[in-house]
Parts: C-alpha cells; sequence; structure tokens
C-alpha cells in the first residue's frame, strides 16, 4: 500500500505515526507534505473566527485559548527529523487548499492518504489518492462528531473515551468508520491533567492502529460503518465548561472510591 501522508504541524501525531508505517513492510510511504498556515483568504477565516466567538461567547472563546496547551503534544519529535531519519520524501506547502499541496499529492501517486493534524481538508484534495483519504479523530464517532478529546464525555456523564479512524468526506468528522477504540477515562484530579493522561493513552495507541488499518484497508472498507448525524460539538462555551469541571471532581471522586473498594 503506497501511502501519502498530509500533516498541518511539524510536532505533533504524525512525528508518532511515521516511524510505525516505515516499519511495517507492507506499507510503503511514498511522501509527507507539511501545509503551513490557514487559507490566506483572511476576511473568510475572520468571518468564521467571529461566527464561533459568537456562538460559544468571549469567555468561551478566551477559555479554549487558553485550552489549546492542554491538547499540544509538545514530546513529538520534528518531523523533518522523523521523515530523515526513515528516508522519506518531504514537501512543504504554504496551506492545505492550495495548487502545491494537490501537486504533491499527485506526484506521490497514492494509494491511500492519511490526515494527522489538520483541519477541512477539500475533496479537491483527499479525491486524489485511489482510496481516497482517512483521518483520526481522537474521540467515540459518531457520537462526539467535532469534540475535543475527553471534555465532551465527562460534559454528557461518561467515563469511556477513544479514538476513530474513519474515512475524509465532504463533511467533517462524518465518513464511514475503518477503526475504532474505546477505553475507560483516566480521571485525574485536574480536568487540564485528565485530558492529558487520556492524549498520552491515545497517542501510544494511535500508531499501531494507523498501522494495521493502512495494512488491511480493503478488508476493513468493505465492512466499514456508515454514520449517523449526530449533534456536532465545538469550543465550549463558558457555562458548558463550568458543567465540564462540575462533572469532572464528581466523577474523579467516584473513580477514587472505586478505586479503594
Amino acid at each position: 500500500m503506497r501511502i501519502v501522508v498530509l500533516t498541518s504541524g511539524v510536532r505533533g501525531i504524525a512525528s508518532r505515526v511515521l516511524p510505525a508505517l516505515c516499519n511495517n513492510r507492507n506499507i510503503d510511504v511514498v511522501k509527507l507534505v507539511v501545509a503551513h498556515g490557514l487559507s490566506p483568504d483572511r476576511k473568510r477565516n475572520l468571518r468564521r473566527k467571529c461566527r464561533k466567538a459568537i456562538k460559544i461567547g468571549f469567555l468561551g472563546a478566551l477559555n479554549g485559548i487558553r485550552m489549546r496547551d492542554w491538547y499540544a503534544d509538545k514530546d513529538a519529535d520534528d518531523i523533518h527529523m522523523v521523515c530523515r531519519d526513515f528516508n522519506v520524501g518531504l514537501s512543504e506547502t504554504p496551506f492545505i487548499n492550495c495548487e502545491t499541496t494537490e501537486e504533491a499529492f499527485r506526484q506521490a501517486n497514492a494509494d491511500l492518504g492519511l490526515s494527522l493534524g489538520n483541519g477541512y481538508i477539500p475533496k479537491s484534495v483527499f479525491s486524489i489518492p485511489k482510496f481516497g483519504m482517512v483521518n483520526i479523530h481522537t474521540e467515540i464517532l459518531p457520537d462526539f462528531q467535532g469534540a475535543q478529546s475527553i471534555i465532551w464525555p465527562i460534559y454528557e456523564g461518561r467515563k469511556e473515551t477513544g479514538f476513530t479512524i474513519h474515512q475524509i468526506s465532504n463533511k467533517i468528522d462524518k465518513g464511514v468508520i475503518l477503526f475504532q477504540k474505546r477505553y475507560p477515562i483516566q480521571f485525574c484530579s485536574t480536568l487540564r491533567e485528565t485530558v492529558e493522561m487520556n492524549l498520552k493513552t491515545a497517542r501510544m495507541n494511535i500508531p499501531e492502529a494507523f498501522s494495521y488499518v493502512c495494512q488491511n484497508y480493503t478488508s476493513l472498507a468493505g465492512e466499514s460503518i456508515s454514520q449517523e448525524d449526530r449533534r456536532s460539538y465545538t469550543t465550549p462555551s463558558i457555562w458548558q465548561f463550568f458543567r465540564m469541571a462540575r462533572n469532572h471532581r464528581k466523577m474523579y471522586k467516584e473513580s477514587l472510591t472505586e478505586r479503594s473498594s
């Protein structure tokens, strides 16, 4: 299986997944593409940010900026170094939806594309590989489409999280499900620590999951599960965040009781 990888950051999940792919003899990673920045359409980007800020409120937007650090993968290696170590060709493009990215994908002539740490990918890009592209969503689908990891299950009072590898379609996080792993949320004393702890668990399991999906893609695609339309989550408003924090305190205390019994 010939693979092309698309990522939007030099440090992140792509740096963790690439070694697992390269160590699989049934997979040939022909190119990794790093797309820098957002679309150059500044007005469109500003309108999108304003709509989101209006939806979640000013305090929710500020809190969302504060929470970004919770999700940063600070221990990941620089993707340039990883590509050099595994002799993988690397192309850099201005942003995802541009002719340079499309040309890099066409030159790769890949069977399957992987999205590792990106925003919205247009059809003009994801349709280029023979079998399209797949994406990792670090939450359970279809229950938590668009959701940031861990916090929304806690908001809903659930004690389970996980990750899903799905086909990319025109709608975010709504393509057919190829692979899914679920596990209990590990509760820590603060919500931030709980998010970071469970993301660490996900990052440990995701590389081998992608290796498995790439090696067995055709059979998994034949058994894929279609998604129903569900609620799409986003950055929480400040009131939603307060509910998350309140639920987390309750569930953390319950977990302590369960451990001691």
